[in-house]
Order: structure tokens, then C-alpha cells, then sequence
């Protein structure tokens, strides 16, 4: 015997296709989410023993662990966009709401800002490499371009650009 299928469970099935592809794009999301926050965690260890090491071998492992943690830091924030966007759409929000044209501007200024200041100045420090790997020791350009007002002012430009994401996809206030 055929089982009768109904218009009613048709749709039915169709709404939990929706919801299940909707769940699972917010899974997605999350999970890039999480990455983002093990990437940060890597950069600001690699940015706090830069500052603290006098060894240069080691001084070389911790500017690469930030760079390393940087190109994580920019490849999840691309995911967490596009897994967010998809989401938002597929459970039915409008991608024109305030909240998310928020955090549309404020991710662009999360890739665009390291792209003008931190890889510009981890360029720097690298082109010093072979002379301060030569001479055995760290040298005070490099420091001086690592640690800062500027690099540091920076830093928290970008910690409070994910702050304020992170409130917008909270609260949602607009």
C-alpha cells in the first residue's frame, strides 16, 4: 500500500527542511564564531610575549603566531559573515534591519583596519628579520613598531568593534 501524503505534511516537511537548513547555518556561524575567539586569544598571547622576550628566535616564533592567528582572525570573520547572513535570511529576518546593517559596517571595518595596520607593520617587522636573526638580537625598530600607541590603540579598536557586534547580535537594538 502507498502511504497518502497530504498538502499539509508536504509542507510540513518542507518548513523542517527550512528550519533544519536555518539551524544548521547557525551552527556554522557559532562554530566560526569559536574560531574567531581561539584566532584573538592566539594574537593577543603572541602580542603580550613579543613585548616580554628578549630572545630573538623566540621573538620570531611570537610575530608569526600573530600573524598566523591574524589570517584565522580574517578568514573566520568572512564565515561568521556569510553563515550569519545566510542564517538571518533563511529564519526569516530582514537583512536590511538596523541591527544587522550595524554589524554589515562594523565587520567591514573589522577586515579592512588589520589589512591597513597590522599587515603593514608585521611587514616591517619581517623585512628587520634577517638583520636582527644576524645580529642575534631584537631590534628596537622592531619593538618600537610592536608595541606602539598606535598598535596598541589599534588593538582595541578591534576588540571594541567585536564587543559591539557581539551586542548588536544580542540585543538587537535597532
Amino acid at each position: 500500500a502507498i502511504p497518502c501524503r497530504s498538502v499539509q505534511s508536504d509542507r510540513l516537511v518542507a518548513r523542517s527542511y527550512q528550519m533544519v537548513l536555518a539551524d544548521t547555518l547557525e551552527l556554522l556561524h557559532i562554530l566560526a564564531v569559536f574560531t574567531l575567539l581561539g584566532a584573538l586569544g592566539l594574537t593577543t598571547y603572541s602580542s603580550i610575549m613579543v613585548a616580554r622576550t628578549n630572545e630573538v628566535r623566540d621573538f620570531k616564533i611570537y610575530v608569526g603566531l600573530g600573524e598566523a592567528g591574524g589570517m584565522v582572525a580574517a578568514l573566520s570573520t568572512v564565515a561568521i559573515g556569510v553563515f550569519g547572513v545566510l542564517a538571518a535570511w533563511k529564519i526569516g529576518y530582514t537583512l536590511n534591519d538596523g541591527w544587522l546593517v550595524a554589524a554589515y559596517i562594523a565587520t567591514v571595518a573589522v577586515l579592512v583596519v588589520p589589512a591597513l595596520t597590522f599587515k603593514r607593520w608585521g611587514e616591517k617587522v619581517a623585512e628587520l628579520m634577517p638583520r636582527a636573526l644576524e645580529e642575534d638580537r631584537i631590534l628596537p625598530e622592531q619593538l618600537e613598531i610592536l608595541t606602539a600607541t598606535k598598535y596598541r590603540i589599534t588593538e582595541m579598536f578591534m576588540y571594541s568593534m567585536l564587543v559591539f557586534i557581539a551586542y548588536v547580535m544580542v540585543f538587537k537594538p535597532f
